[in-house]
């Protein structure tokens, strides 16, 4: 999803029983707390397993599934294969860090990107880029879809053109495994909804109210983090009210949240389903002359330095989007070679504190932090 504009400027019973027993600590800080969150270990925050299902309920796989023998590499250098990636966007570092691991990796086999497009979030756009994509032949595509159901005619025709396709997070409707794709990669964004409700608990007192400001599309990803949230809650936090608003547009996120808060005097803290729309609520609250927790899913250069400066944002549910498309890679040429790959490939979420954001940085993007994170978190007691 989008990253915003202002990055410098921000210095259900089966469900939940699924998450009963997550939390080591279930109650709100003590009242006068400053930071309930300090002495958390972000490594208790995380499920004992993978919390969610893939598309149809499947299970997920596990990396041995994807892994190459040495044969198989050989062999796959010796194709040449040529890949292409379709993304949604390429304005966001989910998007940019999947598209370098897919490249790194391929590399590695001798295998050829072809092309990458950006649609920017615009469903024609993506369609025209699928069908453009198709025409220069790859031997595999690589793509995470707009929209569910406005973009899955435009994926048949991949495996109709005898090319084989690897989804990121999302399988558009009514596409058929193995048949019209043949894995997909996501995190576990069940359990990274159910980070984000346990580290706004501990802000919130007994028989306090949280908002939810939820994208109102059909997008698997961000529907299993509000499950995994709101499950969470039922589970371990019942005396938590939830009101719920959506937003259509993550451009104008800040306006709905904006509205939500006003007409909401009572909400306690936020949650919202990834970078953009969190940015969009702290944007609202500062407008209001107002300070709140919130919590989300993804860590971004803006979100993190909030963080990590002790801003409204408190907690991040993190992606690792270079571990992903390192594995979507591998799907790819494991399928090519006439192998199989999992219907779905799940990595365990990532909690983001501002006593580890520098670490979890490095664990999300394989890379050192930025040096303006970095600087700010030295500025900032609790911070590392």
């Amino acid at each position: 999803m989008r990253r915003s504009a202002t990055a410098g400027a921000l210095a259900l019973a089966t469900i939940a029983a699924l998450f009963t027993g997550c939390a080591s600590d279930t109650g709100a800080a003590p009242a006068g707390s400053q930071n309930p969150l300090a002495q958390v270990k972000a490594e208790d925050l995380v499920p004992k397993d993978i919390v969610g299902r893939g598309p149809n309920g499947v299970k997920s796989g596990t990396l041995d599934d994807i892994k190459l023998t040495e044969a198989e590499v050989n062999q796959a250098k010796q194709r040449k294969f040529r890949v292409g990636i379709v993304m949604q966007t390429m304005n966001i570092e989910w998007s940019t860090e999947q598209v370098r691991a897919i490249t790194d990796r391929l590399k590695k086999y001798d295998a050829e990107v072809v092309g990458v497009a950006d649609p920017n979030f615009d469903v024609q756009k993506q369609v025209s880029s699928i069908e453009n994509m198709i025409q220069l032949k790859p031997d595999a595509i690589i793509s995470i879809p707009v929209d569910d159901t406005a973009t899955a005619e435009a994926y048949r025709k991949i495996g109709a053109a005898g090319i084989k396709l690897i989804m990121m997070d999302n399988v558009p409707t009514g596409l058929k495994y193995p048949k019209d794709y043949q894995g997909m990669v996501s995190s576990d964004n069940q359990g990274n909804g159910a980070v984000c409700a346990e580290a706004l608990a501990k802000h919130i007192p007994q028989g306090g109210t949280v908002g939810v400001l939820d994208f109102g599309v059909d997008f698997f990803v961000t529907k299993e983090r509000m499950k995994g949230f709101v499950g969470w809650m039922k589970a371990n936090r019942p005396d938590i009210k939830i009101k719920v608003a959506e937003f259509l547009d993550p451009a104008n996120s800040g306006k709905d949240a904006g509205n939500f808060l006003t007409a909401n005097p009572d909400v306690q803290g936020m949650f919202t389903e990834w970078e953009v729309p969190a940015v969009g609520i702290d944007q609202a609250l500062r407008a209001q002359g107002k300070t709140m927790p919130i919590t989300a899913v993804n860590i971004a250069s803006d979100v993190a330095a909030d963080l990590a400066t002790g801003g409204n944002i408190k907690a991040l549910g993190a992606q690792v989007p270079y571990d992903q498309g390192l594995a979507e890679a591998d799907m790819a040429i494991k399928v090519l070679l006439g192998g199989t790959a999992p219907n779905w490939l799940a990595f365990p979420a990532v909690p983001v504190l501002q006593n580890n954001v520098l670490q979890a940085w490095k664990q999300v993007y394989h890379q050192d932090p930025p040096s303006q994170l970095a600087e700010a978190c030295k500025s900032t007691e609790g911070c590392g």
